[in-house]
């Protein structure tokens, strides 16, 4: 069995998989955002994928009205199509807590490094949560099993030690994390085609 990686930026290393998304990024979001968006729905219409990575950033130099225009409209756009939603967020939770209460699709909240208080919120407004090799371990032990992924992001390599010490952590077998991360991936990708 693969070890899925969520979410990363860099090709992958043989035995691990990880799923498409497609997205305009809250970092390169240019003037002409709004002309690339024909062409992201025709990439998101090929098969199983995220909207995605997408999101709101306070403190990157894209313009915030941009970054909330454009992250609107991938929003209707995962709604519409019934696709999860891989979530950017840095310094923006209130704002997207509060966009996300209009959404019914799931969003993964990507890279979280946050307290157990920010978890709980995330967790309360239906996310699921994404973890790297960068993360606070009480959250990591406090993340229900079922809403956990693992990603590697930017970092260029091999998810497998994440796993290693995931399961170390949570006292389970890196098989059993494994199934469990797939089950979460089925879940959430049965939920989207409602």
């Amino acid at each position: 069995m693969d070890f899925l990686n969520i979410h990363t930026h860099h090709e992958l290393p043989e035995g691990e998989t990880t799923v498409l998304s497609v997205g305009l990024h809250p970092w390169h979001l240019t003037e002409d955002w709004m002309e690339k968006m024909p062409e992201i729905e025709q990439m998101l219409m090929k098969g199983d994928s995220f909207v995605g990575e997408c999101g709101l950033d306070r403190v990157c130099e894209t313009p915030y009205e941009r970054q909330v225009a454009a992250f609107a409209e991938q929003i209707t756009l995962s709604e519409r199509l019934h696709r999860p939603l891989i979530l950017h967020c840095v310094r923006a939770l209130d704002d997207v807590l509060r966009l996300k209460r209009a959404a019914s699709q799931i969003w993964v909240f990507h890279g979280f490094r946050g307290k157990p208080q920010q978890l709980r919120q995330l967790l309360d407004h239906g996310f699921y949560v994404s973890f790297g090799f960068r993360y606070n371990e009480e959250s990591l032990m406090l993340c229900p099993i079922d809403r956990l992924f693992l990603e590697t992001d930017d970092a260029p390599r091999s998810i497998v030690p994440l796993y290693e010490s995931v399961a170390r952590l949570r006292k389970i077998s890196v098989v059993e994390l494994q199934e469990q991360l797939w089950a979460n991936l089925r879940n959430v990708m049965n939920r989207a085609e409602r």
